[in-house]
């Protein structure tokens, strides 16, 4: 009986391990990472598709991993991208502004990406990235805080054709932009335009900064420690918004342009109611989508010109450089962040870069890294200006809206600049204005 028993009691443990067609009972599945990555390439942009096919390579290579593809429209996603941060529920990975990302690793909520970089299991870091790119990402301890993405670079875009037909020699110096304004305003139009309607004066705030002070009291003044001097003349805020005024002043910009979308001032240039544009190197492909590939011809670059009456401002300085980059939260584990490294790797490749660019048909952006040979005789001669503009500057400051902290990049675009425009605030009130913003942010500093 006892024997009988033992039998009948390893029959019924060997049955529960196995299922009703006799297989044996399978293990319990590995947990998946559902590794979330933000950025602003949304369903119905060109790229999204080679994006959505990366991805699910990208699983199919890594089985423990579910690539989640959080699509935001730009502006939304620094908000959504800063709540999340602050709630300590963020993205695994995410496009973020370097100004945004200074906020973050202030706070400890991201990785520092040197030991990454340094790994030789990563060596296509220092193959894409030159020791200067990857500098343009760096906290002011040391610590890299992003993977360089995008390689921004300013354009003082001109329609050439308009040029010509006027005789018009393209602008030198600060004070030809003010003469040339005189003689477009002439011909019935206007030199320039923006998206004032969509704060799109954070390029112009950089530029202007830039070319009143030198670049080390800019980086003071932005980053800090003299956040505290935006009205002090020894730092250029004050001269950069004397010098905005004096655009105004000259009629540069239309009488509506607070009121224009970013997409009806490219509506704007394209028909030849403007004839420049200063904005960064994806307005380019702004410019195809609204004037087609006849206007996109006419478009060209050069640098925005010097001060001749600023004397700290070195010439050569361009707004721009790496200043988005991929972010990867610090609330991982190491296997999680390793497999985030992965995935950075790929989207962050010159090679997928390459293939945006042949199934879009244009250039969006420029890739921060090093691209090797590239055919560029089917593009747009202006996005070769670019590239080989940002090749040969020896440096950049970047857009105010990447460059200042937020609070004070919104008090530049979206009051003191604005108010200026309307006529609501001299230049006086406008720098007071930034400094009052400034003063509150570095309290919170202190906290």
């Amino acid at each position: 009986m006892k024997n009988a028993l033992i039998c009948l009691t390893a029959i019924m443990l060997l049955s529960a391990n196995v299922y009703a067609n006799g297989e044996k009972e399978k293990p319990a599945p590995t947990k998946i990472q559902e590794l979330r990555f933000m950025l602003p390439t949304l369903p119905g942009d060109g790229a999204y598709p080679v994006l959505k096919r990366k991805a699910e390579e990208f699983e199919k290579a890594n089985p423990g991993v579910k690539i989640i593809i959080d699509s935001q429209p730009s502006a939304q996603l620094r908000t959504k991208l800063t709540v999340e941060m602050a709630a300590g529920n963020p993205p695994s990975v995410s496009w973020s502004p370097l100004n945004y990302t200074r906020e973050f690793m202030k706070d400890n909520k991201i990785i520092d990406l040197r030991p990454y970089y340094n790994d030789p299991k990563n060596p296509e870091f220092k193959q894409w990235y030159s020791e200067s790119v990857l500098a343009g990402s760096a906290y002011k301890d040391g610590r890299l805080m992003a993977v360089p993405h995008e390689a921004s670079m300013d354009g003082f875009f001109y329609n050439k054709e308009i040029f010509d037909k006027n005789g018009w020699a393209l602008p030198k110096t600060f004070d030809d932009i003010l003469d040339l304004a005189k003689k477009a305003r002439a011909k019935g139009i206007y030199l320039m335009v923006t998206g004032g309607k969509d704060m799109r004066f954070a390029w112009q705030a950089s530029a202007l900064l830039a070319r009143t002070t030198s670049v080390e009291k800019a980086n003071a003044l932005a980053l800090g420690p003299s956040m505290d001097k935006w009205n002090d003349p020894a730092f250029g805020f004050p001269q950069a918004m004397k010098k905005f005024n004096d655009l105004i002043k000259a009629e540069v910009y239309p009488p509506g342009v607070l009121g224009f979308s970013a997409n009806e001032a490219d509506q704007f240039f394209s028909r030849g109611e403007a004839a420049m544009y200063f904005e960064g190197a994806w307005k380019p492909g702004n410019f195809m989508a609204v004037g087609g590939p006849d206007f996109i011809k006419k478009v060209h670059r050069i640098d925005f010109p010097p001060m001749t009456d600023m004397k700290d401002a070195v010439p050569g300085i361009s707004v721009g450089g790496t200043i988005v980059g991929y972010i990867i939260a610090a609330n991982q584990t190491p296997k999680e962040i390793e497999n985030c490294i992965r995935w950075v790797k790929v989207v962050s490749d010159p090679g997928f870069w390459k293939e945006v660019v042949k199934t879009v048909g244009q250039m969006q952006y420029l890739p921060a890294g090093r691209i090797g040979d590239f055919d560029w005789a089917p593009y747009p001669a202006v996005n070769k200006e670019l590239y080989d503009a940002f090749q040969k500057t020896t440096a950049f400051v970047p857009s105010m809206d990447a460059w200042a902290p937020p609070p004070i990049d919104l008090a530049i675009k979206k009051t003191a600049i604005p108010g200026m425009v309307s006529g609501e605030y001299t230049v006086d009130q406008a720098v007071a204005e930034v400094q009052k913003v400034a003063i509150e942010y570095m309290k919170t500093l202190k906290k």
